[in-house]
């Protein structure tokens, strides 16, 4: 008789934005030769996990904390316990988040899973301890954790290393390892043929999700108005904006931006999701950066591509200023991003 073994379930709990979810990916393919991978994430980051070849099986949440409606920290552990004994008819043999958060911790606990694996909320593991905000969030959660189920797997991070390294530690933990074997997902359909010379494609995104991460408007007219790129490049802009004239491409959905950035050669945005879908299609990404910190959230093989101006004595302040404008987007210069992008080369 032919027997089948199965594979012990593993919960990945993302509750954070679509770059996030985009570098889990190298531990979700990976984890996926020893375990039946499940993923917790908010609705919109379903359609990254779908892109991947093997994809996990997706439970969708918006935890209350993601939400603009004012809440309490008493709601949101509530609201993760809850959450936590819903799945816990899945029996997961462990769960894990490379989140310091306790909310999180305690819906690992809350399915009843006997490994959890994660990273305690304290300075080392906490990013931007010394911004005024988050040190209010890191006392609020180092208290939490001491009343609070803590974690049977406790891992430290080493606060100069790129969040990627996250996963490998948890990797490391459950006995597997992470598969950054490019591209990360499926290489979709390119769009309709357009008119191509014989220049690389460059493709441009000009929006963030947040104005701490928006490169002023008229500075990116400035760098699109120069010759010297046009000469270089060949250029499309995902979902334009502004008064350059470009040739321009709309990308309504995931699975259409994906398509699009298979079809570049390069890609120049801001530090965002788009550039971390664009390195897990193993293109090239000169990103910049304002209130984040490349160390951390530079796009996967293009941390040396990173156009960023340390002028801000609060950086890094994660997406909350502290200061009359946004100065550490307002120093960077057209003339730093083309320099990176005469740096790149292409086969």
């Amino acid at each position: 008789m032919r027997s089948f073994s199965v594979k012990p379930r593993l919960l990945l709990i993302e509750l954070h934005h679509l770059g996030d979810a985009v570098l889990s990916l190298p531990f979700v393919r990976g984890a996926g030769s020893d375990f039946e991978v499940h993923v917790l994430c908010r609705p919109a980051a379903r359609p990254v996990y779908e892109l991947l070849e093997n994809p996990p099986t997706i439970h969708e949440w918006l935890p209350p904390w993601a939400s603009e409606t004012v809440h309490s920290p008493l709601q949101s552990l509530f609201a993760a316990r809850s959450k936590g004994r819903e799945l816990r008819p899945l029996a997961f043999a462990a769960t894990t988040c490379a989140w310091a958060d306790p909310r999180t911790t305690l819906l690992a606990e809350a399915t009843a899973s006997p490994r959890r694996i994660g990273f305690p909320t304290n300075r080392t593991n906490f990013y931007a301890p010394d911004s005024p905000w988050r040190a209010r969030r890191l006392i609020l959660g180092g208290l939490l954790e001491k009343f609070l189920p803590r974690l049977t797997s406790p891992l430290q991070a080493n606060p100069d290393h790129p969040h990627l390294q996250r996963w490998n530690q948890i990797a490391t933990a459950l006995g597997v390892a992470c598969d950054f074997t490019l591209p990360w997902i499926k290489t979709l359909p390119a769009p309709p043929e357009r008119e191509r010379k014989s220049k690389p494609l460059l493709a441009i995104h000009r929006h963030a999700r947040l104005p701490t991460k928006q490169w002023p408007l008229e500075k990116w007219e400035a760098l699109l108005a120069t010759e010297s790129i046009h000469s270089r490049f060949d250029i499309v802009e995902i979902a334009p904006t502004g008064p350059v004239t470009l040739s321009a491409v709309d990308t309504p959905d995931i699975p259409s931006l994906a398509a699009v950035l298979c079809a570049c050669d390069a890609l120049l945005c801001h530090d965002s999701f788009p550039a971390h879908l664009a390195a897990a299609l193993g293109k090239p990404v000169v990103s910049l950066f304002g209130s984040g910190e490349p160390r951390w959230f530079a796009p996967y093989n293009s941390a040396h591509r990173v156009v960023q101006s340390r002028v801000c004595p609060l950086h890094p302040c994660i997406d909350r200023c502290g200061m009359s404008s946004y100065i550490c987007l307002e120093e960077i210069t057209p003339a730093q991003i083309l320099r990176q992008l005469e740096l790149l080369s292409f086969t």
